[in-house]
């Protein structure tokens, strides 16, 4: 035909297929990145490796690449895996997409499978290389989903496309989340990962970021729990939203690659019972609570049958979660299981994990309503075997240790996960345009990203200090303005997660929204940006890579995790010094502590962060953002100066959490390496030094600390 030119020989045949790495002539610099899914099905023999990718829009391919490449024998074959990523990473670029999801056909041949989990917890490979899964989850920025899917297709690309489709049926509606609950086998437990199949990394890559005396401890304390056959159940209110289930996913995706046998389940929840438990528990336990709201007979009548109900529908009968080695009830939300538990498994061991901040000066004089709710939960409580709390005893009433053994722990965070992985430039751009639009579909307002921001990454929620951050943020302008800054003045934005057991986000966020159309903001409202964020860790991740300055100023606070992340991203916090905020921040090195519910103090902080040239140095895309070269923590004993690592301490990460939670298992157990033989030398001499011995009575662990406890292992 005239005016176009015609190949002869056709289309090229599947073999002969290549990604279009062509930039496409007609899209602007400002366009948006469109999603698309890759599949991947490979073959490796005689040093060669068969592939084909195919590209996926969510309805079905759109192109494909064939290909076969050899390696040269004595290498790892990963000159191959470079290839496959950067096609992937040059296509995504050249045609302005963002790969939500690599799916691979799977069982993966060597060396694209995975190390085996045994080897990984016997000796820590800190030195080895990044698996080709986890290259996926930090150089693309893409969920790697493995498909089990091999040889039922008729061709590789066959393979590669099925795979892409198991992966868009487990992840949908939202390939972004990676959340599922078992219903169908009426078990309500979470299937984390996609049931496993996402692998966003291996052990040995969280051992490279971990002390070599914690990785020695966790994976003896593994050791020890596996060898035993421990069954553990973790139970919570919800599987998605809030600090609870993001450390939940975290822990079990790495007891899972540890081999542990270790799981999560939910109740099906109901909006009537979580306007109790959030209103009439938690915040009256925290003291945020108006005078109006107690806790009447009908409120506990009303949770109790929910909690019977939850029980008889899911959790009855021989196979029962309940009937675990331990149970972990997390928080008053699911706390009316332990006498079920106690009735129906006598053996079980439970620990009652407390994550807020209870206000026992309150509970302890007889304020009401605060006595007579804890005094109600309490009666639930003093049937476990242990009480764990955030590391303040000014959390814990009086009545808990008269009662029980009290000990004390952090949560934690992971370095590897969403909230905290290193993200690619070319994707931090990506999470922009998605905030922006969440901004505009809310209030049609626009984020000027050149101007800076800074940011609070909270839950909406009465105690967050949302009113005082506000308010101070007025005030700061006042006085930038004074000071000729005038409209390159930094943003505000305050976002997060909801949660499904939180009735109060819409209140709050409404009343937030009246007071930015009253007249004192008239000047200011357009520059300050208020909206909940979807489940999407790395948008909260990308947000606080590419603040200025974190804020979290909350009025109470049990511990709010958020701020170590901020730390761990290299950000300058302005934090109140409210329950465990103050234990995370070095004042002057990591950020600024003020009083809480003093907007004043805060306005101060922002000041002087913005004038002292802090914000030259910390601004922008933040150090140690390189996805070949991820962070962890810093401990004590190694390093210049006493320590190794940097950012916040190791403690406050998932594999200290871990080793901690074992820790508590081999003593409400009674385990010992005296009954696992079988034990590596090097697993019996650790569990020794940890002062295992099967024989020490729960209450010598009376107000410890468990990474005290840790520790004295000889880590």
């Amino acid at each position: 035909m005239p005016g176009h030119d015609q190949d002869s020989s056709g289309p090229p045949t599947p073999a002969e297929r290549k990604l279009q790495l062509r930039r496409k002539a007609t899209r602007k610099a400002s366009a948006k990145p469109s999603s698309i899914y890759l599949g991947l099905s490979l073959r490796v023999r005689d040093h060669q490796v068969e592939y084909a990718v195919i590209v996926h829009d969510g309805m079905g391919s759109v192109g494909s690449e064939h290909d076969v490449r050899a390696f040269e024998r004595g290498t790892d074959g990963r000159e191959v895996m470079d290839v496959i990523l950067n096609r992937a990473r040059e296509y995504s670029e050249a045609r302005g997409h963002k790969i939500e999801v690599f799916a691979i056909s799977g069982p993966l041949d060597a060396p694209f499978s995975l190390p085996a989990r045994a080897s990984s917890l016997s000796a820590s490979s800190r030195t080895s290389a990044q698996s080709f899964l986890t290259r996926i989850w930090l150089e693309l920025d893409a969920l790697p989903f493995v498909a089990p899917c091999r040889d039922t297709q008729f061709s590789l690309e066959g393979e590669a496309t099925l795979a892409v489709e198991k992966a868009l049926a487990w992840l949908a509606p939202t390939s972004k989340s990676i959340v599922k609950v078992g219903r169908e086998h009426d078990t309500g437990e979470v299937q984390v990962d996609a049931n496993g199949q996402i692998h966003l990394y291996d052990l040995h890559e969280q051992a490279a970021l971990t002390s070599p005396g914690l990785w020695d401890t966790f994976s003896a304390l593994a050791s020890l729990v596996k060898q035993a056959g421990v069954r553990v159940t973790f139970f919570s209110a919800t599987p998605r939203g809030g600090g609870v289930a993001l450390m939940r996913h975290a822990l079990i995706r790495l007891w899972r690659l540890a081999g542990l046998d270790v799981r999560w389940y939910v109740p099906q929840g109901d909006a009537s019972v979580f306007d109790i438990t959030k209103r009439r528990f938690h915040n009256v336990l925290q003291g945020v609570n108006p005078p109006s709201i107690t806790l009447g007979t009908e409120h506990k009548e009303t949770f109790e049958r929910w909690t019977d109900w939850n029980y008889e529908r899911f959790w009855r009968g021989p196979e029962s979660p309940i009937r675990a080695d331990v149970v972990v009830i997390d928080d008053p939300q699911v706390i009316g299981l332990i006498p079920l538990i106690r009735r129906d498994s006598p053996r079980t061991k439970i620990i009652y994990r407390s994550h807020i901040e209870i206000r026992s000066d309150l509970v302890d004089a007889g304020a009401q309503p605060q006595a007579d709710v804890f005094g109600y939960l309490f009666g639930f409580i003093k049937q476990a075997d242990l009480f764990v709390s955030h590391p303040i005893p000014a959390f814990v009433p009086s009545l808990v240790p008269a009662h029980m053994p009290v000990v004390y722990m952090p949560p934690c965070t992971d370095a590897l996960d969403g909230l905290n992985k290193p993200i690619p430039e070319t994707a931090l751009g990506v999470y922009r345009h998605v905030f922006a639009d969440l901004v505009s579909a809310s209030t049609g307002q626009t984020v000027d990203w050149q101007r800076g921001y800074i940011l609070q990454v909270a839950r909406f929620d009465p105690s967050k200090g949302i009113p005082d951050l506000v308010e101070a943020y007025r005030l700061f302008r006042e006085e930038v303005e004074k000071q000729g800054m005038g409209k390159n003045a930094p943003q505000l934005i305050l976002t997060g997660h909801s949660s499904i057991d939180d009735p109060d986000g819409t209140y709050i966020l409404h009343k937030l929204q009246d007071t930015l159309c009253s007249e004192a903001f008239k000047a200011i409202k357009d520059d300050v940006f208020a909206v909940r964020a979807p489940a999407e860790d790395r948008l909260l991740d990308a947000l606080m890579r590419g603040a200025d300055v974190a804020c979290q100023v909350s009025t109470r606070e049990g511990f709010e995790i958020k701020v170590t992340e901020a730390i761990h991203k290299t950000r300058w916090v302005v934090a109140t010094q409210a329950g465990g905020i103050p234990l995370q921040i070095r004042d002057g090195v990591d950020g600024a502590l003020v009083p809480p519910g003093e907007p004043e103090a805060i306005a101060r902080a922002l000041v002087e962060f913005y004038t002292s040239g802090k914000d030259g140095r910390r601004t922008g895309e933040s150090r140690g953002n390189e996805p070949g070269r991820p962070l962890g923590g810093r401990w004590e004993g190694g390093g210049e100066g006493g320590e190794g690592g940097e950012g916040p301490r190791e403690e406050l990460f998932t594999v200290g959490n871990a080793a901690m939670w074992q820790y508590l298992w081999c003593r409400v157990l009674g385990l010992d390496s005296e009954g696992c033989e079988s034990l590596p030398e090097a697993h019996k001499r650790r569990v020794a030094a940890l002062g295992l011995d099967g024989k020490e009575d729960l209450k010598s662990l009376q107000g410890r600390k468990v990474w005290d406890l840790v520790s004295e292992g000889k880590m």
